[in-house]
């Protein structure tokens, strides 16, 4: 095998999760009258953590991930499928929004990459889960107004207490929140889609 072939491969496996992970696994209950719930906790070297969370068909969910030090991510497959993520977080992001959702159990694995793992480093993180509606079927597409999601997609970046002044339709599923901090003078516009992906982010003067 040529040197060029050994180091292509080397790559691959320094940027994809260790395939014999040794993951803990942890169910998510959410305190009765609760709609979120955050964890703080830690991984170290290959030892992940996998989050089953059960949510009914037709509800709204959000997961948002930060570190507060080293370099981890997270994944999330959905009910009945454990072996290809609908979401990657070293590609896709920190955060991950489901509406409607699928019923069942949705798993979020928090990994580190090969290379780190194989350093034996430690990633200390939160994890933060919303679960919203009564799992009744999603309403039409026509809608009064943006989803929870997004909402949450907006208000989690701002970073501050903050409230929602304005809000004005763009394309289907794409909204404009103009946001208002509740102490100073900040002010921001969110264009934000339905699924919590935020597309344009302007800070007003």
């Amino acid at each position: 095998m040529s040197r060029l072939a050994i180091l292509t491969i080397a790559l691959a496996l320094a940027v994809v999760p260790s395939a014999f992970a040794k993951d803990s696994t942890i169910n998510v209950h959410l305190d009765k009258g609760k709609t979120s719930k955050n964890i703080s906790s830690s991984i170290k070297g290959d030892a992940g953590t996998s989050y089953m969370l059960q949510v009914k068909d037709g509800q709204v969910m959000q997961v948002l991930f930060s570190t507060s030090s080293g370099s981890c991510y997270m994944n999330v497959f959905e009910p009945g499928n454990t072996s290809e993520a609908v979401h990657i977080g070293s590609s896709a992001g920190n955060e991950f929004g489901a509406s409607p959702t699928k019923a069942g159990t949705y798993k979020i694995q928090v990994y580190q990459m090969r290379a780190t793992a194989r350093r034996n480093e430690t990633c200390k993180y939160t994890i933060s889960f919303e679960v919203t509606g009564d799992g009744k079927a999603a309403a039409p597409a026509a809608t009064t107004g943006p989803s929870e999601v997004a909402k949450g997609a907006c208000m989690y970046k701002i970073g501050v207490d903050a409230e929602i002044v304005e809000t004005s339709a763009l394309k289907p599923g794409y909204w404009e929140l103009i946001m208002k901090a509740k102490s100073g003078h900040r002010k921001v516009a969110c264009t934000v889609s339905d699924d919590g992906k935020i597309a344009e982010w302007v800070e007003m003067k």
